[in-house]
This record gives C-alpha cells, sequence and structure tokens, in this order.
C-alpha cells in the first residue's frame, strides 16, 4: 500500500507546468510534441512486432522485439511526460525511465556483438541476385520436376503397358505350361506305352532268341575296327561247343583260333566296310567232323554318327540238308542216267556189232587153208581196239557222271562239264533229229564249286530242252504251221564283261514255259510235264546247286521255247568285292 501512494501519489510534488509557468505555448507545444512522439513510439513497436510475426525467417527476430520493447518504453517515458504536466507522478515516471533505461542498455549491450553479423547480411543487390538464382533454380527445379513428372508418367505408362504385356504374358505362359503339362501327360503315356511294348518286345525278342533253334549271336564293333562278341544264344553253345565264358568279350582269333578265327573276323570286316547284310556258306572242320554252316550277318548302326556298332548273325546248320540235297542229286544223276539207258544202249551196240562182226571174219579167215591175210586181221584188230575204246569212252563218261562230287568245292574250268555233257547227249539227240549246237568262247575263267554238279545242271537243262521240243513236235502251236519244226538245242557259255562271271545259257525252240512260270519254274515238286516224266525236282537241284557256288540261274521265256541262264561268279571277283 505504501508503495501504491509512493508510486501515485502527487502530494508531496507540484505539476511540471508550473516550471514552465503555465505558458501556453510551452505547455502545449511539450504536450503535442510527448504525445506524438508518444504515438509514434508505440506505433513503431506494433509495426516491428508484426513484422516479425509475419516474416518468421528473419535471422535476427528476438533483436526486433528487443528494440520494439525499447522503443515503447521510450514512448512510455513520452507519455509520462504529458501527464507530469498536471500530474505529477514523478516516481512512476522515474521507474518507466528506469525501465526504458534498462531496455536501452541492453540493446546497446546486444546490438554491437550482432554488428558483424548484421554486415554480413546480403544487400539489397545481393539478394536480388540471390533470389534471381534461386527463382532460376527454381525454375529449374521446377523444369526438373516436370520433367520428372512427365517421366513418371511416361514410366507409368510403360510400367502399365509392361504390365498388360506381363499380364498377357503370364496368361499366355499358365496357357503354355497347362497345354505343355497337358503334353508333357500325353507324352509320359506314350512313352509308358512304349516302355511296356519294347519291355513285351525284348521279352519275346529274348525268348525267340533264346528258344531259337538257329545259332544267334551279337558282335560289337569298336571304333579301331576290332571285333568281339557281345552275346550268343544257348542254340550257338549247343551247336558248336563253344560256352558263353569262351566267346563273350573275345574276338574271332581269341575265341575260335587258328586261320578260322581270321577267316570269321574277315567276314565280319567285309559285312561291316560293304554296310550291308552279308550271307555265306562255310564248312567248319573240328575233331574229325564236319560241319556246313549257313551264315547271315546284320549290321547295326548308330543313329547318330551313322557308324557300324555292332554285327548281328545267324548261323543254320545244314549239314543234314545239304547231305540229303547230294543223295538227291545223286538220285537225278541216277535217274538222269535211266533216261539215257536206250540211247547209250544204242550208242554201245554200234561198235559191239562192229565188234563181232570183225571178229568173225578174222576167226573164218584163220579157218580157212593156206596162209592168213596179215594185212586183213591187222585192220580187222584195229577196228576191234577203236570200237572197244570209243565203247570205254561211252561207259567212262557215263562212270564220271554218276560218281559223286568231292566234298569240298574246286576251281575248275567251266567248259569241260560243258562238253561232256554235250558228249553224251549228242548222239542221243542226234537220234531223236535234235540238233545240239554248242559254242563256248574260249578261255574261260576258272569257277569255284564242282565240275560234276555243273554237268548235272546242264544235263537236266539239256534234257529238259528236248523234252520242250518232244513236246512241241506232239502238241504244236496253231500259228507254228508256218515256221520250222521245232528240233535245235542251243548250249552257250561266255565271260561276263571284266571277267567277273560264267555265263551259261541254254535255249530251245520247244513248247515254252506257261504265263507266269518263270518264278515258280525252280519250286520243289513244280512240274510242267505229265506226272510219268518227272516229280518236278530236277530245275531245284539245278537252282540249290548253283546257289551252292554263289551263282543264280533264270528263266527267260522266249517268243519261240525257252532260255536258261546260269550265271558263276569268278573266284577273284568275289575276292575283291569283299
Amino acid at each position: 500500500m505504501d508503495l501504491f501512494r509512493l508510486l501515485f501519489d502527487p502530494a508531496p510534488f507540484m505539476p511540471h507546468g508550473m516550471c514552465l509557468l503555465w505558458h501556453p505555448a510551452l505547455i502545449w507545444t511539450h504536450l503535442v510534441s510527448d504525445l506524438l512522439t508518444a504515438a509514434a513510439y508505440f506505433t513503431i513497436p506494433a509495426a516491428l512486432v508484426y513484422f516479425v510475426r509475419r516474416r518468421t525467417d528473419i535471422v535476427f527476430g528476438w533483436i526486433f522485439v528487443l528494440f520494439s520493447l525499447f522503443i515503447f518504453a521510450c514512448g512510455t517515458t513520452h507519455l509520462f511526460g504529458a501527464i507530469t504536466l498536471w500530474y505529477p507522478s514523478y516516481v512512476l515516471e522515474g521507474a518507466v525511465k528506469a525501465v526504458t533505461a534498462l531496455a536501452s542498455v541492453a540493446t546497446a549491450i546486444v546490438i554491437w556483438p550482432l554488428l558483424p553479423r548484421a554486415l554480413a547480411l546480403p544487400s539489397p543487390a545481393q539478394l536480388r541476385l540471390i533470389n534471381t538464382a534461386l527463382s532460376a533454380e527454381v525454375e529449374e527445379r521446377m523444369r526438373a520436376e516436370r520433367a520428372v513428372r512427365e517421366a513418371n508418367a511416361r514410366l507409368e505408362e510403360r510400367v502399365a503397358a509392361r504390365t498388360a504385356e506381363l499380364a498377357a504374358a503370364n496368361e499366355a505362359l499358365r496357357e503354355a505350361n497347362e497345354t505343355l503339362e497337358r503334353r508333357v501327360a500325353e507324352r509320359t503315356a506314350e512313352l509308358e506305352s512304349v516302355v511296356r511294348a519294347l519291355r513285351e518286345s525284348e521279352a519275346r525278342y529274348a525268348g525267340i532268341v533264346q528258344h531259337a533253334a538257329d545259332a544267334i549271336f551279337v558282335v560289337d564293333v569298336g571304333s579301331d575296327g576290332s571285333f568281339r562278341y557281345a552275346a550268343v544264344n544257348p542254340a550257338l553253345v549247343r551247336e558248336t561247343g563253344l560256352t558263353e565264358a569262351v566267346l563273350i568279350g573275345r574276338t574271332p582269333e581269341e575265341a575260335l583260333g587258328g586261320d578260322y578265327g581270321a577267316e570269321v573276323a574277315g567276314w565280319f570286316a567285309a559285312c561291316a566296310e560293304a554296310r550291308a547284310p552279308r550271307q555265306m556258306e562255310h564248312v567248319v572242320e573240328r575233331n574229325g567232323s564236319r560241319t556246313v554252316w549257313l551264315t547271315a550277318l546284320v549290321p547295326v548302326f548308330d543313329p547318330e554318327t551313322g557308324r557300324v556298332i555292332q554285327l548281328v548273325g545267324t548261323a543254320r546248320n545244314l549239314t543234314e540238308y545239304r547231305q540229303l540235297q547230294e543223295e538227291l542229286a545223286q538220285a537225278a544223276k541216277l535217274a538222269t542216267l535211266g533216261t539215257m539207258a536206250a540211247g547209250v544202249a544204242h550208242e554201245v551196240s554200234q561198235p559191239l556189232n562192229a565188234i563181232r562182226i570183225t571178229a568173225t571174219d578174222c576167226a573164218l579167215l584163220l579157218d580157212e587153208e593156206g596162209p592168213p591175210d596179215l594185212d586183213y586181221l591187222r585192220s580187222g584188230l584195229a577196228t576191234i581196239r577203236d570200237q572197244s575204246a570209243r565203247m570205254g569212252g561211252i561207259v567212262d563218261q557215263m562212270r564220271q557222271f554218276g560218281r559223286r562230287a568231292p566234298e569240298r568245292p574246286q576251281r575248275f574250268d567251266p567248259a569241260e562239264p560243258l562238253r561232256r555233257a554235250a558228249g553224251l547227249l549228242e548222239r542221243h539227240f542226234a537220234s531223236a533229229d535234235i540238233s545240239l549246237c554248242l559254242e563256248i568262247e574260249e578261255p574261260l575263267p576258272a569257277v569255284t564249286g564242282h565240275a560234276v554238279k555243273l554237268e548235272q545242271v546242264v544235263l537236266n537243262l539239256l534234257t529238259n530242252a528236248r523234252d520242250a521240243i518232244e513236246e512241241a513236235r506232239a502238241h504244236p502251236a496253231p500259228d507254228s504251221a508256218d515256221s520250222p519244226p521245232p528240233g535245235r538245242i542251243g548250249l552257250h557259255a561266255a565271260a561276263a564283261p571284266g571277267r567277273t562271271a560264267v555265263t551259261i545259257s541254254v535255249e530251245d525252240d520247244g513248247a515254252g514255259l506257261p504265263a507266269g512260270m518263270a518264278d515258280r519254274i525252280f519250286d520243289p515238286f513244280f512240274t510242267t510235264k505229265a506226272s510219268e516224266k518227272g516229280m518236278g525236282l530236277g530245275l531245284s537241284i539245278c537252282a540249290s546247286i548253283v546257289a551252292a557256288m554263289g551263282g543264280r540261274i533264270e528263266a527267260v521265256p522266249q517268243p519261240r521255247g525257252t532260255r536258261f541262264v546260269v550265271t558263276l561268279p569268278v573266284p577273284a571277283a568275289l575276292e575283291s568285292a569283299a
């Protein structure tokens, strides 16, 4: 309460107007000046505070607040200066002035350290430059932002398009996966079916191989050209006596040994080099026994490289078959001799009659009185000798033809059996009014086989030609009235170009072959003759004999008659081909 009275009680003091003697001009001058100054001082802080509040970016904003306080305090002192003209509140005015002094001193103290920093603040021109640079930077930033926005928009478009593409691709991939899964399932089912079929086929193949009567073997072909047995069936072990332990994994030379192993390896090499199936007939002599084998080889190729990687072979024991065939051929020869018996009897009867007549004449001459006519006797004995030799030749030909052929094939001149066959039948054909024309383009290259068997083939063909002529004579064709009567047989032999083979042909002008019979004529028991003239085995035996010699026989129908052609390979040509 005392402080309040002290501040507001004017009793002890007199108004300031009294000091001015209440001079109106001075009073009004002081009053107006103080009031205007106070009003200005009150307005300036308000503006500064407003400025600071609106410009929050001002670096020294608090100094403006301090200045505002200082100026407000100054305005308050001027306001009290006007008040004290009439109301002497000098204590309160003094307190206000003290506050103003504190604010002024504080402002003065603070402002000097801030001067360097304030001076370092950019000038308006610098601010304009900075603002210009900032504006350019802002513009550049705005352009960059626009570019970024545009790039983002384009990127979003591309992302959207790519997303659509990916969605379509995912859909296509899903469909492809479904299709692939379906195909895989179908393919798996197919493969399972194929695997089952392969297993069944392997089982059937294994059963066939294991129980086959023929010997079956598989040979691996090495990249170095070597040959090793890979598999054999029980029939091979049973027929040859060679066990799997002896054969599997070994070469022919190691398993078979000797020259025969080298020969078998040569067959394998020839088949692999030719890249084609091969067939050969060969004889194996072991422990005093002789076995005839027919072996066939088939190459197996690598599907990727095309190289021959295996040979699959079969071997059939033809020993009994060849023996039966030999017996049948021998029987056929004897049958041929039987058909020739009448002609041979006629051939033998002529020299026998000449011998008998000559011997009778010589005996009568010796019974006469007086010395015998030695010249006549010598002539008679010469006749007997010549006719005996003629008979011996005929008998020798028959004996040579009737004997068995040697077991091993031999190289021989094919012209000799042709001449012998023609010699046996020439007089017989002449008695039947059939001319036999023999033409041999010598020298012929040698062939391999049996001369007696080739003679048998030619005799059979010549006999068939005679039968065809007799058939044509007995049953002449309606259009043959203007043609010469049948009665000619031609036997021709020549070397093929390059002397790689010998061709033998027998041609007649007889009845000929019925239409469509050329391929069946060599079948066993097939014949175009009457049943009393044969069983139909002659040409079948001929075909077997020719095939055993590595050749072939064919029937070629002619306008009149038939032409049989036998082709026999020359051994040198066979070796070069192998």
